[in-house]
């Protein structure tokens, strides 16, 4: 039965499914004469590899790939390819001095193994890869443009960007730093699993009290949740693990506590590098996402529309950027309004993209009085817009991000970030958290995006509540709306920040009296 199993499985190829066969050899030759007639039509077409040999070659991975599954020997895929390779080799080192590049002899190698994805039964990829070897084929020109537009510390800056994306943010630890401030609290005495009674064997006489509370995890660093001391003789401590306790100890294991140094516990409480790592990741992506924008678009794309693309960048290096502008310029003074009102309500939705991909509980909460603030921003930008000269608008500048991305500025970010976290937790446990918009203001001053994070850190964390985080994100990007305002009033024109100063204050009551009558705190 065995035999016969195995005779069906070689035979069915051509026995059953001939004609679906027969298309898959038809799509292969298609792809390959797509391939060589670009080739044929490109300036530079090669004397060795016309439409009729790509077909051919694609033939040859299909054929190739075709025996290799009805005697299932990948060598003859190997041994197709071999011949090929010869085959263009040859022709290379005949033409050798007057072929000029070998992008038609690497288009081929690939034909070849397009063929081969075909007959396997991966079509749709083959095609969504013969699309994109079309697309850089067609588009030489195009490409070797942007290569000569890159400069190399945008290529640098790229670089770093994935280094801290790809290479720094898998090795921190996505865990609080807490965990590892641990030491020796004792051994497993006894356990009962229905009223969670822990006894530990302590190694040392300890000063607690019934009542105390510890943290307490096993010998391999899990949690095991708050410890309540029930009674303390001697050397041996009874209490109570609560009730949800995932992790059961058992009878001889080692437990360990965190650290005694109780704001000491909740600083590094607050602090988990993989998290932080990865807020620093995501506001560097938006922020170089502004920056290529802006490089593609150009100043030529109006005053208006760079401070709107800028604002994805950074709102406040767009504010700054055209308020120094303004003393230069200020015939421009409305077109400059414009850009730094967009820039500023570009800010609102940005926030909601961050907090979005952190925490969609409190984006479905913050929504309505953002999405309000940005409404206005943008009204009041279509209403400067409008009284605008309209040949003043057909003017551009050219607005100076000076680097797409930079690691420095990112470690300042994450610093300040974890700063704010740190000040968010330790001023809602001792100071209670009343005492948040005192610190979302300002935070605020500083950078909106560290303050939103640590919100929704908090929030997730059930430190505050779902309301009041919210609250305080909205009073957060208040001030950060007005310290843009400050920026143009020490740095730009006089009459450049008269014409902002009602928008702004505009702005900023809007989203006061959504949240004065949307949150319940």
């Amino acid at each position: 039965m065995g035999f016969l199993a195995e005779f069906y499985k070689k035979t069915a190829m051509i026995q059953d499914p001939i004609f679906g066969q027969l298309i898959n050899f038809g799509l292969a030759a298609l792809v390959g004469f797509a391939l060589g007639l670009e080739r044929d039509m490109d300036s530079s077409k090669n004397p060795h590899a016309g439409t009729r040999d790509f077909i051919l070659i694609t033939l040859i991975g299909a054929v190739s790939g075709y025996l290799s599954e009805y005697f299932q020997s990948p060598w003859i895929i190997m041994g197709g390819f071999t011949g090929v390779l010869s085959f263009l080799l040859s022709g290379y080192w005949i033409d050798r001095e007057h072929d000029k590049g070998i992008t038609t002899e690497v288009a081929m190698i690939l034909n070849f193994f397009l063929g081969v994805l075909i007959i396997i039964g991966f079509k749709e990829m083959a095609i969504s890869i013969a699309i994109v070897i079309l697309v850089i084929l067609s588009h030489k020109k195009a490409i070797q443009s942007f290569t000569t537009k890159i400069q190399r510390f945008e290529l640098q800056a790229a670089i770093k960007f994935l280094v801290i994306t790809f290479i720094i943010l898998p090795v921190f630890p996505n865990q609080p730093l807490s965990d590892y401030m641990k030491t020796t609290f004792g051994t497993v005495e006894t356990y009962d699993e229905n009223s969670k009674i822990l006894s530990i064997q302590m190694d040392y006489i300890p000063s607690l009290q019934p009542g105390d509370v510890v943290m307490l995890y096993d010998g391999s660093g899990k949690r095991l949740g708050p410890y309540t001391v029930k009674t303390n003789t001697k050397k041996t401590v009874r209490g109570i693990l609560p009730k949800d306790v995932e992790n059961q100890p058992i009878k001889g294991d080692v437990i360990e506590k965190s650290i005694d140094i109780v704001w000491l516990y909740n600083v590094l409480k607050a602090l988990n590098p993989h998290k932080i790592w990865l807020i620093v990741v995501l506001v560097s992506f938006i922020s170089l996402v502004g920056y290529v924008a802006v490089k593609i678009l150009g100043p030529g794309a109006g005053i208006g529309l760079t401070g709107f693309i800028g604002g994805l960048a950074s709102s406040t290096v767009t504010t700054v950027s055209f308020a120094k502008r303004s003393l230069e310029s200020p015939a421009f003074n409305r077109s400059f309004a414009v850009a730094i009102l967009l820039a500023s309500a570009i800010m609102f939705p940005r926030l909601l993209l961050e907090i979005a991909i952190v925490n969609q509980e409190m984006l479905n909460k913050i929504a309505l009085p953002i999405v309000i603030m940005a409404i206005t921003g943008i009204i009041l930008a279509l209403y400067f817009s409008l009284k605008t000269n309209t040949e003043s608008m057909k003017n551009t500048t050219s607005m100076q991000l000076a680097n797409p991305f930079c690691l420095k500025s990112a470690i300042t970010f994450g610093a300040i970030f974890s700063t704010i976290l740190v000040l968010t937790r330790l001023a809602t446990v001792y100071l209670g958290d009343q005492w948040l918009p005192v610190v979302s203001i300002v935070s605020g001053l500083v950078d909106v995006d560290a303050i939103a994070f640590s919100l929704s850190d908090a929030q997730k964390a059930g430190i505050i509540s779902l309301d009041w985080a919210g609250l305080n994100l909205v009073i957060g990007a208040i001030s950060n709306t007005l310290v843009k305002l400050f920026y143009v009033f020490t740095l730009g024109d006089r009459r450049l920040f008269r014409q902002l100063a009602i928008s702004f204050i505009i702005v900023c009551i809007s989203g006061i009296i959504t949240v004065a009558f949307y949150y319940d705190y």
